[in-house]
């Protein structure tokens, strides 16, 4: 099932048996690498919980490729540990979310990963040591492009688009914070959460905003607001998934550098109509479901995705 949004393509991805990170435990040295203009950014755990449902996710193909490929690379390390997993997505000389990474906290040997890629060689970016991987034979005829692995002492891997990873090196080296919109988004989410998306606007067709409307009109309202929007998922006896827009948010940060915006939201919060709230009272739409019904959603999007040549990730 293919999202369009703009000129980029989302992927309806489906990651079997995994459990994702709480918003409020991500790893903030994995959050410290993320770019502040990152399009998508989505984070779970790893491995899995039995009787864990399968989680979803909103992310290119391109991180799903990353995915996929970064276990690939990793096998070879019986020490590997994975603990937990972010996906990021940005703008990029080809367009809209055309650059991508991986960066997942956990245990890796290095020397041992490097010595088993026989196809790659060995870069120096900043005194930082890469891999130089190769586009995967299997995968030649629809992704062909060079990614960068770098592993930073032994339980941080960065591995995606070699623009993505130099820029998220630079942000390790300069010891920068988390941005602080990606972190206030990772808030508004509950506590509990475990399944995380923070997502760009949406695209005018409305195919995310149908998705969501899937499972429950509610979720699909909060799309059709048209700003940015966050979601997560709590797998308890029933899943309950929480989302909300950043619309409001949005406009007023634009007005500090529009003063005719300015003055025109502040005649409307004159107006004794107006519904734009505080940041503090952002309300998200709280949504809950049994397994069963989010199971049977999940599984009507995996039977479309096979219908149409692909195949689910484990």
């Amino acid at each position: 099932m293919l999202i369009r949004t703009a000129k980029a393509i989302f992927l309806l991805f489906i990651l079997l048996n995994a459990v994702a990170a709480s918003a409020s435990s991500t790893d903030l040295r994995l959050m410290q690498l993320v770019p502040p203009d990152s399009q998508i950014v989505a984070g779970m755990l790893s491995p899995s919980r039995q009787g864990q449902p399968s989680c979803f996710l909103l992310v290119t193909e391109n991180n799903r490729t990353d995915h996929q490929d970064f276990f690939a690379l990793t096998g070879a390390d019986t020490s590997r540990i994975i603990r937990q997993v972010v996906f990021v997505a940005a703008v990029g000389r080809k367009g809209p979310l055309s650059e991508h990474s991986l960066l997942v906290s956990g245990h890796f040997d290095r020397e041992a990963i490097f010595r088993a890629a026989h196809n790659a060689t060995t870069d120096s970016y900043r005194d930082v040591t890469v891999l130089v991987v190769p586009a995967f034979e299997r995968e030649r005829s629809t992704f062909n492009e060079v990614r960068w692995l770098a592993i930073l002492d032994s339980n941080i891997a960065i591995f995606g688009s070699v623009d993505s990873v130099q820029r998220e090196l630079d942000r390790k080296i300069a010891n920068r914070p988390p941005d602080s919109f990606l972190m206030e988004r990772l808030g508004r989410l509950g506590r509990e959460d475990e399944t995380w998306c923070l997502l760009p606007p949406p695209s005018p067709s409305g195919l995310v905003q149908g998705v969501l409307e899937k499972l429950d009109p509610k979720l699909g309202a909060v799309a059709r607001e048209g700003g940015s929007m966050q979601y997560g998922i709590h797998f308890g006896r029933r899943v309950e998934i929480t989302a909300s827009s950043n619309v409001g948010v949005e406009a007023r940060r634009d007005s500090q550098d529009n003063p005719s915006a300015a003055e025109s939201m502040a005649a409307d919060y004159l107006l004794p109509h107006s519904h734009d709230a505080p940041d503090d009272e952002i309300r998200p739409a709280v949504v809950k479901v049994s397994q069963r019904r989010y199971k049977d959603w999940m599984a009507e999007f995996a039977n479309r995705r096979l219908a149409m040549g692909g195949t689910p990730s484990h």
